[in-house]
């Protein structure tokens, strides 16, 4: 768990020196915290920086038809907003991050899913690494990278730059690639997806 106003530093001695696997959790009440970041209680991350290492990092999941947690960012409300990433660096290594399974859910790195509106996965930096990123939600996913579904508005994937790397990003349900996340009222003029500002200027990047 990394909460918002807390911070979170990994490095390896060599490239892919070390392995870290997270899985998040779940409570009682159907909230699901991130894989690294949010918690069920306290959903916004703090801050994470990734030098290097092999990191797997999957959402807490409720179930198929509940609710996942993002893989690296927000943790995921069942009766709120969701969770907003905290800043997301990262210099290198091989990242896998998933979001938990379920209808709604996070995004691989950024926000966590919300009730309401999907939380923000703002202030994602790429500077090299492999980094591998996906939502698996069924009916509002969130991005890839970005913001996380939300039942009423989705995420924003507000700043997000990738300078380098080989990045693969594939968003859930009506969730984008890398930006914002799926709304599952997207046919509902007073609702939408979440929008964002991405920027890429190296690397190679599928999404």
């Amino acid at each position: 768990v990394v909460t918002d106003g807390n911070s979170l530093t990994i490095y390896a001695q060599s490239e892919n020196g070390g392995t870290l696997n997270a899985t998040g959790m779940t409570d009682d009440s159907g909230n699901a915290s991130a894989g690294i970041g949010g918690s069920t209680s306290s959903v916004d991350s703090g801050s994470i920086t990734i030098h290097g290492g092999i990191i797997n990092a999957t959402g807490g999941s409720t179930g198929s038809n509940g609710y996942g947690g993002a893989g690296i960012g927000g943790g995921t409300s069942k009766s709120a907003n969701g969770g907003n990433s905290g800043t997301i660096i990262i210099y290198g290594g091989t990242v896998t991050a998933n979001s938990g399974a379920g209808n709604a859910t996070g995004a691989g790195i950024g926000g966590g899913a919300g009730d309401n509106v999907g939380g923000a996965g703002s202030n994602i930096t790429i500077y090299g690494g492999s980094v591998t990123a996906a939502s698996t939600g069924t009916q509002l996913g969130g991005a890839g990278i970005g913001g996380g579904g939300g039942n009423n508005d989705g995420g924003t994937g507000e700043n997000i730059n990738i300078y380098g790397g080989t990045v693969n990003a594939t968003g859930g349900n009506l969730g984008a690639g890398i930006g914002g996340g799926g709304s599952s009222a997207i046919d509902d003029s007073s609702h939408k997806s979440g929008d964002g500002a991405v920027t890429i200027s190296g690397g190679t990047v599928t999404a």
